[in-house]
């Protein structure tokens, strides 16, 4: 099973991923500029040795220059998707919430007079079940992970207020 990973939490992480390579790779093409033209003396090093560092280092430096703008040139993607699974969200949580929620809310107060019949985690798994029929019954394409963490709000929302004992 895949976990689902909020748009908005990836948009962050790869916004920090471009500024930090992006940085990094920046600062380190600088100083190897600065020690090749002897702005930046190192005694210790010998002509054979600086260009070594500089070769390899400069390569390093410029990958992780290219990681951070390839990452900034993702965030308008993810962007985009974010705002689409946000409004997806919001319109599932309307359509289940409003439309279905007399049927919901039915096996709610059913549950509760058999109590003794039902444990918790069984009535948790007809609850979800049921949420997720009702979910697929209308979007019948949602990937298994967005659709689990719907289930997840869904129940949240709908349930929060009913104490189990």
């Amino acid at each position: 099973m895949k976990i689902y990973v909020d748009e908005q939490k990836r948009y962050e992480d790869t916004k920090a991923t471009g500024q930090c390579f992006t940085a990094v790779g920046a600062i380190g093409i600088i100083a190897i500029v600065l020690l090749d033209t002897g702005v930046i003396k190192l005694a210790a090093l010998d002509s054979v040795n600086r260009l070594m560092i500089s070769i390899v280092m400069g390569l390093v430096f410029l990958i992780f220059f290219i990681i951070g703008i390839k990452s900034f040139m993702e965030l308008k993607d993810i962007s985009k998707k974010m705002d689409k699974n946000n409004s997806l969200e919001k319109e599932i949580m309307e359509y289940v919430t409003v439309t279905h929620r007399d049927e919901l809310m039915a096996l709610a107060s059913a549950s509760s007079d058999e109590k003794s019949d039902v444990n918790s985690g069984d009535l948790y798994y007809k609850r979800a079940e049921l949420i997720t029929s009702v979910i697929t019954e209308k979007y019948s394409l949602l990937e298994e992970s967005f659709l689990d963490h719907m289930v997840e709000e869904i129940y949240s929302k709908i349930y929060s207020d009913i104490v189990e004992e």
